[in-house]
């Protein structure tokens, strides 16, 4: 083989073989590019923000199921004081009723109370009565009773030192509650015991002149 020859063969093998630096390029463009880490700081930052939103939604729950749960309430009482005083307007109808009959029967001779058709009527009165009670009605306690303002309406105020001052002496008319509101207050005279007051004032005028006493003594002293 000539020089020239063996000129040609290595040319060739070294065009066969690539170089280094070409192997160098080849590997960095197989190499893919590595990939960045996750950031912590954001991924801190994005729980934080769930964490505020799922706490709002939760106290956005609360609320509204504690304003159900207040409806449900406000639904029951209103439907409790339906069924306890829905027919309020027709027991203060029947009212003038009772006191018609209570009128009558007092007014009532003596001679006719032993009649089977007075003892009929007496024995509807009760029933009737019986009955409205049974659905809540009761009569207000009036005679022998301290006046209570909250039950009693004060028609007059009689002087009467054989009572206790306040007392209910006497019923001008009933008065009615519905289960426990006042339907119709008792129209009612109350006594004005003008003794007891006068024993009170002249006890308060005591209590004053010995307390001046023992302020004069206590003076004189010092």
């Amino acid at each position: 083989m000539t020089a020239e020859d063996k000129s040609q063969v290595s040319n060739q093998v070294e065009q066969q073989v690539p170089s280094a630096e070409s192997k160098a390029e080849v590997t960095e463009a197989a190499t893919p590019p590595e990939e960045k880490g996750p950031d912590v700081a954001s991924l801190q930052q994005e729980i934080e923000k769930q964490k505020k939103l799922a706490e709002y939604h939760l106290e956005q729950w609360k609320r509204t199921a504690a304003d159900l749960e207040n409806y449900r309430k406000r639904v029951d009482k209103e439907r409790a004081d339906w069924l306890k005083f829905g027919q309020a307007s027709l027991f203060t109808q029947l009212l003038p009723v009772l006191d018609d009959l209570d009128r009558a029967f007092q007014t009532l001779p003596a001679v006719l109370r032993n009649l089977s058709w007075v003892e009929g009527l007496a024995l509807i009165d009760r029933k009737l009565r019986l009955v409205l009670e049974q659905r809540g009605l009761k009569e207000i306690e009036t005679d022998g009773k301290p006046f209570d303002p909250s039950v009693h309406q004060a028609v007059l105020h009689e002087e009467n030192n054989a009572y206790p001052d306040g007392q209910v002496i006497a019923t001008v008319q009933k008065g009615y509650m519905l289960h426990d509101r006042v339907l119709r207050p008792a129209m009612v005279v109350v006594a004005k015991n003008t003794s007891s007051k006068t024993a009170e004032a002249k006890e308060n005028g005591a209590s004053a002149e010995q307390a001046s006493k023992e302020k004069e003594e206590h003076a004189a002293t010092e």
